[in-house]
């Protein structure tokens, strides 16, 4: 192929040892090859080096207005793919992207083939809502018709996180419309598994039914792998559920992946939010070993929700290690119907009606309150950064400091005595020598005891802010309920249909806001405690090492 210019919009360090070469902003690449596959391009850098770069962060530099045939459709992400069959099952990931199954590797265990084959998913065609209820009042927002808008927030560390623009982009494609006013075929029998809530009195309005079955599922052992020869190299994660003692292998995207069919489906339960992706340093083992403790926290999180421990798409990304399996469960969590508000058609709410004046100062109360939680939460995310970031170097520096000043002082007390011994010198030396190794404690505490505490705080920030948007939706439903109140064409009859669904939305809305305040008073206080723990054990450390040298003067 001919040859074309492109440049540089972001820096790639190409990993040692393989084919990648490392390109920086504003350079001008020479492009030889565009069919390596799996969005990565050849080319030569401005010293006449080749190497592989991706494909994503350059831009084409147009020479002039092009003399050829307009460009072919581009190639299929899979390496060496053809079928429209395996087009549908690639996962896009511009920072790492490849063959997904290739990965998942083959078993002959029949447990775990039996449990992927009970697995379901409700297949009906979607259904056109606008339609059927043309002749219903509607108010003056239509959350259907309001366009997704997002934006990449970038910063220097080469982190990417994605932004949400719409304040209604929870229930966009949510159904909430056809669920309230029963346009949204129901499943029927074909729901394998009622999900059960209870009301225990006016305070707790709502309850998940508590899990009869709690497992764990550990995550370690990362390992980096290569495929293409060589060319690509990815981490790869090991997850080991209590209930099977089967490993299985999953990279960052499989976790991606996942994540993205959660939010679809349950947009009325919190999901916890995954860590960010990184485009550069991902081979650095202080990074793999970070991202391998954000992964277990948001793991443990979902092994203790009661909804989301239990949903089929969860239980296939954590058992299943046959291939083909994999593509038919991962075919049939993205032609599920039981999402958004339709994942109410599962749920077994109290048959009590709620009263409006209880349930709107209960909203109002709680919308106060996840704003304030998301701040404070926010606010010691910072302190937390900004005390590991101190201990790593201001504190360090200044430890060091004082211990180097002691040491020089215990040097000048030999300057004098011609090399014979000295108890003065070696006494101060030793104050000297105590504050360095107390400048080591704290280099390394920062990871001990701020950096988990982050972690944790992480998870409860994308809580706190994903909560809002699921009280927008009891807020949007309740306003459906009052439309067709207020229509006089709406029957006795449909019009308590209406009122029992908005019902059932409001108690899952409550179930959640329960869970959540559960959450906070066992997880989050534990992991409060722990970090008080580990900063108990670090200054009676502290304090040993030093009574240790005072005790020297003696």
């Amino acid at each position: 192929m001919s040859t074309f210019k492109v440049k540089v919009l972001y820096d790639f360090q190409g990993e040692p040892g393989t084919a990648e070469m490392s390109v920086y902003a504003g350079e001008t690449l020479s492009v030889t090859r565009t069919d390596v596959g799996e969005g990565w391009w050849e080319g030569l850098n401005p010293q006449g080096q080749s190497g592989l770069f991706p494909e994503a962060y350059v831009e084409r530099i147009e020479s002039g207005p092009p003399n050829i045939p307009p460009p072919m459709p581009p190639a299929q992400s899979g390496w060496g793919s053809s079928t429209t069959d395996n087009q549908d099952d690639e996962w896009d990931d511009d920072w790492d992207d490849d063959n997904t199954y290739s990965e998942i590797g083959n078993s002959n265990n029949s447990n775990n083939k039996n449990k992927v084959e009970q697995s379901f998913y409700a297949n009906e065609p979607n259904q056109n809502f606008n339609n059927q209820v043309s002749q219903l009042h509607r108010p003056n927002y239509n959350a259907d018709n309001v366009s997704l808008a997002s934006t990449n927030m970038g910063d220097n560390k080469g982190t990417i996180t994605k932004k949400s623009l719409n304040i209604f982009s929870a229930s966009v494609k949510s159904g909430l419309e056809g669920y309230i006013l029963g346009t949204t075929k129901d499943g029927g029998s074909s729901i394998s598994k009622r999900i059960r809530i209870y009301r225990d009195s006016d305070d707790i309005l709502g309850r998940w039914e508590p899990l009869t079955q709690p497992y764990t599922v550990q995550i370690a052992s990362p390992k980096k792998a290569t495929k293409m020869g060589g060319l690509k190299s990815f981490i790869a994660y090991q997850l080991t559920p209590s209930f099977t003692n089967i490993e299985v292998s999953r990279r960052y995207k499989h976790f991606d992946w996942l994540h993205a069919r959660l939010t679809e489906k349950f947009n009325l339960v919190a999901i916890p939010p995954l860590p960010d992706k990184q485009v550069s340093g991902r081979y650095e083992e202080m990074f793999i070993e970070h991202r391998r403790a954000q992964l277990q926290e948001f793991i443990n999180y979902m092994c203790r929700h009661p909804v989301l421990s239990l949903c089929e798409v969860w239980n296939h990304f954590l058992t299943c290690t046959d291939e083909k399996q994999w593509k038919q469960g991962k075919r049939n969590a993205e032609k599920d119907q039981l999402i958004g508000a339709s994942f109410c058609l599962s749920v077994d709410a109290p048959e009590k009606e709620l009263m409006n004046s209880l349930v709107d100062v209960k909203i109002e109360e709680n919308m106060r309150y996840m704003e304030k939680m998301d701040q404070c939460i926010k606010n010691l995310m910072q302190t937390a950064q900004d005390q590991q970031k101190k201990c790593e170097n201001m504190y360090k520096r200044e430890f060091s400091r004082v211990g180097e000043s002691f040491f020089a002082l215990g040097s000048a007390f030999e300057y004098n005595q011609q090399g014979m011994y000295s108890k003065a010198s070696v006494d101060v030396k030793n104050i000297g020598t105590t504050y360095l190794t107390i400048a080591k404690l704290y280099e390394e505490q920062g990871k001990i005891d701020w950096q988990p505490l982050f972690d944790k705080l992480y998870i409860y920030k994308g809580i706190t802010a994903n909560l809002p948007e699921v009280l927008n939706m009891q807020r949007m439903a309740e306003q459906k309920k009052k439309d067709c109140e207020r229509n006089p064409q709406v029957q006795q009859m449909a019009l308590t249909d209406v009122r029992r669904r908005a019902d059932v939305i409001t108690y899952t809305v409550f179930a959640e806001l329960n869970h959540f305040q559960q959450e906070r008073d066992q997880d989050l206080k534990r992991a409060l405690k722990d970090f008080l723990q580990d900063q108990l054990n670090f200054y009676k450390n502290i304090v040993t090492k030093i009574e240790d040298t005072l005790s020297q003067f003696e």
